[in-house]
């Protein structure tokens, strides 16, 4: 195989599954798709510990400022 055989299947390819993911990828809503790895990093950032979030009326998440964390803390630290 010389080098312009290697080069024509190489990038030929690189094209095919350049726009296969072309295809695929617009089946599903980009915006679904945005929101789903947003609520999904916040449930992970929650699991672990990292933040707190509070359920709105809404069904969406909140998070909590680290401000009334400390309050919180702080206060019942004293009772």
């Amino acid at each position: 195989m010389d080098v312009f055989t290697h080069t024509i299947i190489a990038v030929g390819s690189l094209m095919g599954f350049f726009f296969l993911g072309e295809y695929f990828g617009k089946k599903k809503a980009a915006e679904n798709l945005s929101m789903d790895m947003v609520a999904h990093t916040l449930d992970m950032l929650e699991r672990d510990g990292f933040i707190r979030t509070v359920d709105t009326e809404d069904g969406d998440k909140e998070m909590i400022p680290i401000s009334e964390i400390i309050t919180d803390t702080l206060r019942n630290a004293k009772t």
